[in-house]
């Protein structure tokens, strides 16, 4: 298990810790919410292995992060309206499930009809995303079932099994909660999971005022 500071982090680490999960490497790394599982969403081999590590059941989708909507419209199909919602709300705690071009080729999408990403404001995806060319798994690093981490300790505890099969990287004590997760039928938004932040409140606000539903 290869452990790196957020803080300490160089330019080299980011271009290591690249080529890493270019040849099928699982990271946990930290959010703006909490700690998560990243691997590249496009290599099936290592995002299997996060199923496994989580214990996750094979039909449940993985949520991702992008790098800009340039990543994102190779994956999924995109409208006008939510091509609003994302120049307002991302980077930031929101994901939005997006009409899928990817369905049965890539194990992160579980056949769904839809793919769940986001844009995060955290420094350390931000800065990771400058090497690499590929989405990430944004699962939350927990076994299912269990409570989302936020603090590197129990990161630590809880994965301290897999030893190196796994790279970790210590972002300190994170604020906590979800992400809120929306989807767009027609003009129509509507919030699937709502987070712990006021994103809901703040998207209502704004549909309103744009009158798009």
């Amino acid at each position: 298990m290869k452990i790196y500071s957020q803080n300490d982090l160089t330019e080299n680490d980011y271009i290591d810790i690249g080529k890493y999960l270019s040849s099928s490497g699982v990271m946990i790394y930290p959010t703006e919410t909490s700690y998560a599982i990243g691997a590249n969403a496009l290599n099936n081999a290592a995002v299997k292995m996060i199923y496994n590590i989580k214990g996750r059941d094979f039909v449940k989708p993985l949520p991702i992060l992008v790098k800009d909507l340039n990543m994102l419209i190779n994956l999924a199909y995109v409208n006008r309206q939510e091509e609003d919602i994302i120049a307002k709300f991302w980077p930031g705690p929101l994901t939005i499930l997006f009409k899928s071009k990817m369905s049965g080729k890539y194990l992160f999408t579980s056949n769904s009809e839809f793919i769940g990403a986001r844009i995060s404001p955290h420094p350390f995806p931000e800065m990771l995303f400058n090497k690499i060319d590929f989405p990430i798994t944004a699962t939350s690093a927990n076994i299912s079932g269990e409570d989302s981490l936020t603090d590197f300790e129990s990161v630590k505890r809880v994965f301290k099994a897999l030893g190196e099969k796994i790279v970790l990287i210590d972002g300190g004590e994170l604020s906590g909660g979800s992400s809120t997760i929306i989807r767009t039928l027609k003009r129509k938004v509507i919030t699937v999971r709502e987070g712990e932040n006021n994103i809901k409140e703040r998207l209502v606000c704004y549909i309103k005022n744009k009158k798009i539903s």
